[in-house]
Order: structure tokens, then C-alpha cells, then sequence
């Protein structure tokens, strides 16, 4: 699937039918012919390309191909989990001398809403700027991904007491999804860091440009460690109350069993078929025998509660 947009006097991306010179070319879930199509009208290899369709490839640029080729990892939705967690996925960005064209293996991600929803876009003619804007729109995915993790660890906080199996597996994931985002945000870290250094860029106001880029990125890190750090405190809260719980139960069954221990101990002493049992001509014997059992369980409660035992 392919997709055309252009920037409108309000700095809006709007929708086009079809290429034209100076246009963003997204390019989603492409087929073959598509990127053979791709790679031979605007002069980037194929296998560029096709690497954003390899959800292992690592995060890297290239400038001395006669483009400049970035790949760098996206946070979507993880739909194995039912959209409950993320994970991210490589998108490749080439800066040709007439447009931006962009790959990527989804066709929904929080990137391209990002930058639909954006007021403040550069032109997509100025193939430089509108490529510093879909990396810094790359790096603000990563917020849109964290509120939505947090307000889910939030709405497991406020509505879970003790939880099930299905809300610690929730939590399980998000904080595997914060993995994936650490990890992901370090590489993109690496490769802008090293651009900025070694790249010779156009013009002066595109250097401060990207250095906001790896900035907006360095705080998206940032956010995501101290995100992972609540997560990580919530699911051990939530440990502890299992623990806890556990420990109570276990309480409960061994205070059951050291009471029973009483009358099966009297039980087993008085049931034996050996002549000069105390008590066995003594009327009342059953009832006395059964009184003190009774009343020595009761003692042995109250010492066991005495003890806080449970």
C-alpha cells in the first residue's frame, strides 16, 4: 500500500491522490513489485528497503549511497497480545533529492498519527526538514505508547485489589513493552549521535534541527526508564500482596491442622482395645473424654491467637 501527502498553507499534511515531486511517498506493507517499482524511479537499492520488513534489523543510517537511508525502530501495537502491550518495529526513511519516502511493515503506527494530527509541519518539499520532522515524530510515538501504558498501570491500581492471573500477565507485558522501547531507544540514540557528529548537514538551521531530534529522543529514554521503574514497583506491590495472601492461607491451614491434632491424639489414645483404658467403666467417660478434647482445642486456639499465629 502506498500513500501520498503534502504539506497545506496551514502546515497540515493532506492526502493526494498521486506522486508528485517535493510529496512524503508512505509506503505500508509494500509487495514486491512495489519495491522494485520504489527503488528503481527514486535510486535507493531494494534491499534497503526490504530491510524494514526484517522486524530484527537493527537501527542505522547511511549517507554515502547518493541518499541518505535511516532506519530506526517504532513503538505499535502488539497484535499477539490483543493490543494489550507494544513492541517495536523498523521503518527505513530515505531522503532523495525530490522526496521523502518512507517503509514500513504496518500499516497502523502511532508515527504516521503523530504526524497527521501535527499543526506545525515543515514542508515536504524541504526534503531535510519533513525527514527532521518524521524522526522527531518517531521519538514522540514513544510518549503516545507511554501515557497509554501508564494509564493502564493506573486503572490495574485503582480497580485491582488482589489481582488475577490475567491482570499480572497485563502487567507482565507492559513492562516487557518498555523493554522493547529502552532498548529500541538506545540504538536510535547511537545512530543520531553519531550522525549529528559526523554528518555535514545543508544549512546551519538544519544541524539545530536535528540536535532537537536527538534531544526529543533523549527524553523520550529518559521517560521510558522512569516508567519502567513504576511498573516495575507496581508488579512487585502487587508480588507482595500475593505473598501475603499465600502466607495468611498457609496460616489458616496449619492452625486448622495443630487443633485437629488434639482430638485425633486423644482419639487414637482411647480407641486403642487394651484393657485398664482410664475411664472406660466410668459412665460419663464419652462425655468427659469429649469435654476435654474440646476444651483443649479451645486452649490451643487461644494460645495459637495469643502468638498473633494468625
Amino acid at each position: 500500500m502506498i500513500e501520498y501527502f503534502r504539506t497545506d498553507e496551514q502546515r497540515s499534511l493532506r492526502k493526494i491522490d498521486k506522486e508528485e515531486p517535493g510529496c512524503w511517498i508512505a509506503v505500508f506493507e509494500p509487495t514486491p513489485d512495489e519495491l522494485s517499482q520504489l527503488s528503481a524511479e527514486f535510486g535507493f537499492e531494494e534491499d534497503d528497503a526490504r530491510a524494514a520488513l526484517d522486524p530484527e534489523e537493527v537501527s542505522r543510517i547511511e549517507t554515502d549511497r547518493g541518499y541518505a537511508m535511516f532506519i530506526l525502530d517504532t513503538p505499535v501495537r502488539d497484535r499477539s497480545s490483543n493490543e494489550r502491550s507494544y513492541k517495536t518495529i523498523p521503518i527505513a526513511l530515505f531522503e532523495t533529492p525530490r522526496n521523502v519516502v518512507t517503509v514500513c511493515s504496518v500499516y497502523k503506527i502511532p508515527l504516521i498519527d503523530q504526524l497527521k494530527a501535527s499543526k506545525d509541519l515543515s514542508p515536504t518539499e524541504d526534503v531535510h526538514e519533513f525527514a527532521a520532522d518524521i524522526l522527531m515524530a518517531s521519538s514522540t510515538a514513544y510518549f503516545m505508547a507511554l501515557r497509554a501504558i501508564n494509564r493502564r498501570r493506573t486503572d490495574l491500581m485503582a480497580t485491582v485489589k488482589r489481582p488475577s492471573r490475567k491482570e499480572l500477565e497485563d502487567l507482565y507485558n507492559l513492562d516487557s513493552s518498555l523493554v522493547y522501547f529502552k532498548t529500541s531507544l538506545v540504538t536510535n540514540d547511537a545512530i543520531f549521535e553519531k550522525h549529528l557528529r559526523r554528518s555535514a548537514f545543508p544549512t546551519e538551521e538544519d544541524r539545530y534541527r536535528f540536535d532537537d531530534v536527538v534531544i526529543e529522543n533523549r527524553q523520550a529514554l529518559e521517560t521510558t526508564q522512569i516508567h519502567s521503574e513504576i511498573l516495575d514497583s507496581t508488579i512487585e506491590h502487587f508480588s507482595l500482596l500475593m505473598e501475603h495472601d499465600l502466607n495468611r492461607t498457609m496460616q489458616v491451614v496449619a492452625t486448622v491442622s495443630l487443633v485437629l491434632c488434639v482430638p485425633t491424639a486423644v482419639a487414637g489414645f482411647f480407641g486403642m482395645n487394651l484393657l485398664g483404658i482410664p475411664l472406660d467403666a466410668f459412665p460419663w467417660g464419652f462425655g468427659v473424654v469429649t469435654g476435654c478434647t474440646v476444651l483443649a482445642s479451645l486452649g490451643l486456639l487461644f494460645v495459637l491467637k495469643k502468638f498473633r499465629w494468625f
